[in-house]
């Protein structure tokens, strides 16, 4: 044991941090060379051997390579690299924008489950995490914080289902089965309110509704409808708590930022001073020749005048920018795989062109499409919640979700295809998937509705029902004709 009485995560002790920059000292090669280059690098030796000490789980029982205290600094320092960073707040909203858009729709065919979807969608009180600001909101924080956990207040059949997020630092433990790790049965959650109270609860998984088991041995049984059931959804792990979008690149964030930091102070630097002026002779003659232009505005394109006894020259301002940009360009890199972005979508558009975009921008529309995925099998899985919650029966519980377009859409061509495919198969045109996919391709954001209005209308107007299926028929007609 040192001085300081570190050990690391396997109870070994950990040497202090001056003695290990001794010792290390000691191993370095004589010479100026191999000095200067351990100076430059003994920072970055030094950080990896506080992560190597602190950060990696080395515990078999848990697949987590990080532990809880970095996973709560990772997530701290996501947050303020999201508000703060250009190219952590760019990630985030691309993430976002291409995944969402103006916002997810959804329809149910059966009536009364669409009541029931559109009684818990449409709530005032749940339209901060429902609606499209809502939605938008909860990707930020899955990207951001790497997890978000959703409160369902289910509360009695009759009464209407609220949703609320709980923030990840409030979550402090996820008990699971003893027998199975991905049985998750009870969350605690530990968290000051507005009047500085501290309150430490425990909370049912949505997959224990039934069990009646105390998860505190405190005397204190968690029933269904307490409080709420927590329906947690993870990202970018394999084990029980989520990891940040930005965690493998908040190293290179960092680094990018003070590698351009100190491009900022170079130009600084040289922008002090513009020319030198040599003469002969002392002090007395530098004061005097500086006096003439001191303190004084010099116009643009002015002559100066000299004789043999000065002479005046720019000072070589040459930064090697070319240098710095490509330096620079590779710590740009290594954030856009991280996030899995092109650099052309970080500010500097001509490294991107149109020949190469349909092959470099195929694994984007792929990692947007299952992340658009991720979030249609969260809301099935809250709506099965909701809807069982209300009385509906299973086979009555599908929902059709369509996220928009994540690259742009060709309308005419989609109007064109449209169009001949349902010459061709004439049923299809009566198919509510079709006819909502036709709405979205034309960029009607809310096909649900408009198809309600128009069901509506045709109720209303049997007239049109029947200019409709006069239509239909002169179409066949016409078709088979042609086809003749």
């Amino acid at each position: 044991m040192d001085e300081l009485g570190l050990i690391d995560v396997l109870g070994r002790p950990l040497i202090s941090q001056a003695k290990e920059v001794k010792i290390n000292k000691a191993l370095v090669p004589g010479g100026e060379v191999e000095e200067i280059i351990w100076e430059a690098t003994r920072q970055v030796e030094e950080e990896l051997q506080i992560e190597d000490a602190g950060w990696i789980n080395f515990s078999i029982t848990s697949p987590d390579v990080i532990t809880d205290a970095a996973r709560i600094a990772n997530l701290k320092l996501s947050r303020l690299y999201y508000t703060k960073d250009p190219l952590g707040k760019q990630a985030i909203r691309l993430w976002t924008d291409y995944t969402f858009g103006t916002g997810m729709t959804a329809h149910a065919e059966d009536e009364k489950t669409e009541e029931a979807r559109k009684a818990f969608w449409d709530a005032p009180a749940n339209q901060t995490v429902l609606s499209c600001r809502g939605q938008r909101k909860s990707s930020d924080m899955l990207l951001v914080d790497g997890e978000v956990f959703f409160a369902l207040f289910l509360g009695a059949s009759s009464e209407g289902v609220k949703i609320r997020r709980i923030q990840p630092l409030e979550i402090t433990e996820i008990i699971t089965d003893p027998d199975d790790i991905e049985d998750v049965r009870y969350y605690r959650r530990q968290w000051m309110d507005v009047q500085s109270k501290l309150h430490d609860e425990y909370y049912r998984s949505v997959s224990n509704v039934k069990d009646v088991a105390t998860p505190d041995n405190l005397g204190r049984s968690v029933t269904k409808t307490q409080d709420a059931l927590i329906y947690h959804l993870t990202y970018n792990t394999i084990g029980q708590r989520g990891n940040p979008l930005l965690l493998p690149a908040l190293d290179w964030i960092k680094q990018y930022r003070r590698f351009l930091a100190s491009r900022v102070a170079i130009m600084l630097a040289l922008a002090r001073f513009a020319w030198k002026t040599k003469v002969k002779g002392g002090q007395p003659i530098v004061d005097t020749i500086k006096a003439q232009t001191h303190g004084k505005e010099i116009a643009a394109g002015s002559q100066l005048l000299e004789n043999l006894g000065s002479d005046t020259t720019p000072i070589k301002a040459d930064s090697g920018a070319k240098n710095a940009h490509e330096d620079a360009r590779m710590l740009k890199l290594q954030v856009c795989a991280a996030v899995g972005i092109p650099e052309q979508y970080f500010g500097d558009i001509s490294t991107g062109n149109l020949a190469t975009a349909k092959t470099v921008e195929l694994p984007m529309v792929k990692m947007f499409q299952s992340y658009q995925q991720v979030w249609d099998d969260t809301y099935q899985d809250i709506d099965t919640i909701v809807l069982t919650h209300v009385g509906r029966a299973p086979d009555k519980q599908y929902i059709d979700r369509d996220f928009p377009a994540i690259s742009p859409v060709d309308y005419v061509a989609m109007a064109d295809s449209i169009q001949k495919i349902i010459q061709v198969i004439p049923e299809l045109g009566l198919s509510s998937d079709v006819q909502q996919q036709a709405l979205l391709s034309i960029g009607v954001n809310n096909p649900g509705e408009v198809l309600d209005a128009l069901e509506e209308a045709v109720k209303k107007n049997p007239t049109l029902a029947l200019t409709r299926a006069l239509k239909q028929i002169r179409e066949v007609i016409s078709n088979n004709g042609n086809k003749e």
